[in-house]
């Protein structure tokens, strides 16, 4: 491993250690001084900013750095947008735009949007965490161009989707929203694309979680005078999540250079697929060792389970990628399958 990234990685594993735990989830408001402690010790730490450009004060490493560290704070469970701050201070780094400080958010889509005066007014939908800051990106077209607007939200009623998610989301109707900075998107980067990779980076820390979890629980809830773990049933149960999480995570190492994204979109299809299908597997034999002690809100499983539904979705599910695939292998017929999938 790369010294750098293990330095960085150490670094952050302390401090997950010290603030995550699963009381931490149970409030996650901006009023709750523990979450706020987490952040600040983030940020100090500079972690936030590590892919962002050192001409804005950031470590100007490539995005594909970032993942293990994305992989971590899932595995964690933290209860923060990590993650998301991570890729919108990339995405404004990226195209010229000084990333604020403090915790951004990105609305994943804008319907009827409108900007006039230096001003925004549309509706923002499925908005992560939007209850613990202002600052949220959206990626819009504009005269057959693609821009990132960094907007500061001055609205009080948020409206919180109606889902049974982890974490928080909000859609959001603005008027007149004040526009903080607006500028192309860097050409070299697909919104999309880089959404898609970092949520399979997501599902597989907390892949890796909810099978630790399950072997943990076997390992001592005994049956019939003896613990679940000497089953051979649910051993064979065990044993299917740790091959899913296996090749969830082999097709994440084999994913390029992040700064050639029209190169690599195929490697980064073939790891949503893959860990889509892990992660649908991975919830139902999880909750099938732990029994209704899963389900229950002071059991940490389902906090993992819930945000593993939401972000198999998010970015694409495993049939937009595979229709994806498909279409792309249809206009290379000079390719077999094999060679395709495998080039």
């Amino acid at each position: 491993m790369n010294e750098e990234l293990a330095i960085i990685l150490e670094t952050a594993s302390k401090i997950f250690n010290k603030h995550v735990n699963h009381d931490l989830r149970q409030f996650i408001d901006k009023e709750n001084i523990n979450l706020i402690n987490l952040w600040n010790d983030i940020e100090e730490q500079g972690l936030s900013k590590i892919i962002v450009k050192e001409k804005f004060n950031g470590s100007g490493l490539p995005f594909s750095f970032i993942l293990p560290l994305i992989k971590m704070s899932n595995n964690f469970g933290t209860p923060l947008p990590f993650s998301e701050t991570i890729l919108s201070n990339y995405l404004l780094s990226e195209s010229d735009i000084n990333p604020p400080n403090g915790i951004v958010t990105f609305a994943t889509d804008g319907v009827d949007i409108n900007i006039t005066n230096n001003k925004i007014s549309g509706n923002l939908r499925s908005i992560p965490f939007l209850n613990l800051t202002d600052k949220i990106i959206l990626i819009t077209e504009i005269k057959n161009i693609k821009n990132i607007i960094l907007l500061h939200n001055t609205s009080e009623k948020l409206q919180p989707k109606k889902n049974f998610l982890a974490d928080p989301r909000f859609d959001l109707q603005i008027k007149n929203c004040e526009i903080i900075d607006i500028k192309p998107l860097n050409s070299k980067i697909d919104f999309n694309h880089l959404g898609a990779l970092m949520r399979s980076a997501q599902m597989i820390g907390s892949m890796e979680k909810a099978l630790a979890l399950s072997i943990d629980y076997c390992s001592q809830r005994k049956q019939f005078g003896r613990t679940l773990s000497k089953f051979q049933a649910i051993q064979h149960q065990i044993s299917e999540m740790a091959v899913e999480l296996s090749a969830s995570s082999a097709a994440l190492s084999a994913v390029g250079n992040i700064d050639e994204a029209n190169k690599n979109i195929q490697d980064i299809a073939i790891l949503k697929i893959r860990a889509g299908i892990a992660a649908g597997k991975i919830i139902a034999i999880s909750h099938q060792v732990h029994g209704a002690i899963g389900f229950t809100q002071e059991y940490e499983l389902a906090y993992f389970t819930r945000n593993l539904n939401s972000w198999r979705n998010d970015f694409g599910n495993e049939n937009f990628w595979e229709t994806f695939l498909g279409k792309k292998f249809l206009e290379n017929n000079n390719q077999n399958l094999w060679e395709y999938l495998t080039y």
